[in-house]
């Protein structure tokens, strides 16, 4: 095979160009398994980036088959919403992304006597984008009526997505 590549090489190029096109065809080669072992290297991290779902956590407080036991013990709650989900009534008082947000509002319901579940759920990017600065908020106040106000805003703005 080599000596066909030198005839071809020498009857083409000349006696010259034959170490010039074997440096390029080397680094032809060099450049495709550097390109192959980069673009392996990265692929991962670019599925990662165009994910557009993020996890938050529900704060759940009943399950239910029968819609309207769920609308019943939603009157036990000033701020609850129900969802649906596999043909079950999810009773939901709160929602968060941040862990730090997620902490204050368990602090929250845990001084309001209020038993719950925490249920992961994924959404589209676009609303941990829209409850951020409520978060952010939520995060450094103390008070119990700001914490249930930005919880308020929060499920307000979490019922569209979950229609």
């Amino acid at each position: 095979m080599t000596n066909f590549l030198n005839k071809i090489l020498y009857n083409v190029c000349g006696d010259t160009m034959k170490p010039y096109i074997k440096v390029l065809i080397a680094a032809v080669i060099i450049g495709v398994f550097t390109a192959f072992f980069f673009y392996n290297d990265i692929k991962n991290e670019v599925i990662a980036i165009t994910n557009n779902n993020s996890e938050i956590s529900l704060f759940q407080v009943g399950v239910f088959k029968v819609y309207d036991n769920a609308i019943n013990f939603t009157k036990n709650f000033d701020d609850a919403f129900i969802y649906e989900d596999n043909d079950l009534y999810r009773v939901i008082i709160g929602a968060s992304y941040h862990n730090e947000a997620k902490i204050k509002l368990e602090e929250y319901f845990t001084s309001q006597n209020i038993t719950y579940y925490i249920k992961e759920i994924k959404v589209k990017e676009n609303f941990i984008e829209e409850i951020t600065n409520l978060e952010l908020v939520l995060i450094k106040c103390e008070s119990d009526e700001a914490k249930k106000a930005l919880n308020k805003s929060i499920i307000n703005a979490l019922k569209p997505y979950l229609s």
